[in-house]
C-alpha cells in the first residue's frame, strides 16, 4: 500500500507555494501539505494544512527547522520554490532526515552562477548566447567592441531570479549608467554583471522531472506576454501574465541536451529558458534547478499529466507511468495577473460566453 503523501513546502504564503499546493490537492488522494516561511505576515497566507514560522533560508537553522518539521510531521516530499531554498537544502542535505530528490550539490552550484552555466554549455557544443563577465567598468567598451553586430547587448546580473538586474543596452553609456545604477542604489557589485547576445526571438521555457537519469516528464511552454513589460526598459519580465502549451521539438530537444550536459544522471527539477535568435534557432539563456518555474507552474499541473504530482510521487518512492513524457500537444493558456488564481483554458475556451462588442442584439 502506498504511503500518503506528506509533503513540506518552503515559500510558504507566496503565490509560488500556493500555485504548487492547489496543484497537489488536484491529485487523489489529497497529499497533507506543511508549509514554511521566515516572514510572519507572509506566512498567514499559506493555503498548507499547517505552517511553521522558520528561520531565513541563509541561515543555519533553515535546515534544522526542516529536518525537525520532517521528523515531527513524517514529511517525505520536500518542495523548496525558491533559489535561496533550494542552495540551502542542497548545501545542508546531509542533515537531512529523508532523501530528496533534488539534483547534485555542484549541479545546482552551476547552474544558479548564470555566467558560469554559459562558459559550460558553449565549451560543450550546447547552443547558448555569447556572454562576457564585467570585471570592470573600464571593460564594458571593450565587451561591446567584441560583437560586430549592431543592435543590442542583454545586460544582466549573473545571479539571481525574476530577471533580476537585467535590460537590453544599446551603447557603452548605457550599460556603464545601468550598471552603476545597481551598484549604487542596490549594492550590486560591478563584477556580477554580464554582457552577451541579444536574442529577439520566442522565449521557451522546458521544465521537466527526472529520477536517476530517467525523465519522467516535460512540457515545453511558450510564454506570450509578461508582468509589469511596460514599466522596466527590457520589456520582458521572468514572469509571464500569458503563456501557452506547445509543441517546439527544437527547443525540446535542445533543453533536453543542456539537461544532459550539466548533469549525466540528472535527478529533480530541470527547467530551461531559452530564447530564439533571427534565425528562429533556440539558445539556451539559464537552467533553473531544484524548483518549478513559479510563472507557468499552473500550466504544469493541468491535463493528464499533473507535473507537480509525477515530481512529488517519485519524491516519496512511488514513479507514476506518465502518458505523454515528452509533454501534451493539446493547447492550453495560462492567465495570470496579480491577486488573482491563474487560469488555464484552451482556446475554445477562450471565447466561449463571451460578447464581442458590435455584435449586440
Amino acid at each position: 500500500m502506498k504511503k500518503r503523501i506528506r509533503v513540506l513546502i518552503s515559500g510558504a504564503g507566496s503565490g509560488t507555494s500556493g500555485n504548487a499546493i492547489r496543484a497537489l490537492r488536484a491529485t487523489k488522494p489529497k497529499p497533507h501539505t506543511i508549509g514554511m516561511h521566515h516572514d510572519r505576515f507572509v506566512i498567514k497566507q499559506s493555503l498548507a494544512d499547517q505552517n511553521y514560522l522558520c528561520p531565513e533560508p541563509s541561515s543555519r537553522g533553515f535546515v534544522d527547522a526542516i529536518s525537525d518539521i520532517i521528523k515531527r510531521k513524517r514529511i517525505n516530499v520536500v518542495i523548496p520554490t525558491d533559489d535561496g531554498a533550494v542552495k540551502a537544502i542542497s548545501d545542508g542535505r546531509d542533515r537531512v532526515p529523508i532523501d530528496l530528490l533534488l539534483p547534485r550539490r555542484d549541479t545546482i552550484d552551476l547552474c544558479q552562477d548564470k555566467f558560469a552555466l554559459n562558459v559550460f554549455l558553449r565549451t560543450r557544443d550546447v547552443p547558448a548566447p555569447v556572454t562576457y563577465e564585467v570585471r570592470s567598468l573600464r571593460q564594458i567598451a571593450r565587451i561591446f567592441a567584441r560583437f560586430t553586430r549592431t543592435g543590442v547587448l542583454w545586460c544582466r546580473a549573473r545571479r539571481g531570479s525574476r530577471s533580476f538586474a537585467a535590460t537590453p543596452v544599446a551603447t557603452v553609456e548605457q550599460a556603464r549608467a545601468w550598471i552603476i545604477q545597481w551598484r549604487d542604489l542596490q549594492g550590486v557589485q560591478v563584477s556580477d554583471f554580464t554582457l552577451g547576445e541579444y536574442l529577439p526571438g520566442r522565449h521557451f521555457i522546458v521544465p521537466s522531472v527526472w529520477h536517476n537519469g530517467q525523465l519522467l516528464c516535460t512540457q515545453a511552454v511558450e510564454v506570450l506576454s509578461y508582468f509589469a513589460v511596460g514599466n522596466n526598459p527590457s520589456g520582458t519580465f521572468s514572469l509571464s501574465c500569458l503563456a501557452k502549451t506547445i509543441v517546439a521539438p527544437e527547443a525540446l530537444q535542445a533543453a533536453l541536451r543542456a539537461v544532459r550536459t550539466v548533469d549525466p544522471s540528472p535527478s529533480g527539477v530541470f527547467s530551461v529558458e531559452l530564447k530564439e535568435t533571427a534565425d528562429g534557432v533556440p539558445f539556451v539563456t539559464e537552467i533553473n534547478v531544484g524548483r518549478f518555474p513559479a510563472g507557468i507552474m499552473t500550466l504544469l499541473a493541468t491535463g493528464d499529466d499533473n507535473m507537480i504530482a509525477v515530481f512529488a510521487s517519485a519524491a516519496s518512492g512511488n514513479l507514476i507511468t506518465v502518458q505523454a513524457p515528452y509533454g501534451s500537444s493539446v493547447e492550453r493558456y495560462l492567465v495570470r495577473d496579480i491577486d488573482a488564481i491563474p487560469g488555464v483554458f484552451s482556446a475554445t475556451d477562450l471565447t466561449m460566453d463571451i460578447v464581442r462588442v458590435g455584435t449586440f442584439r
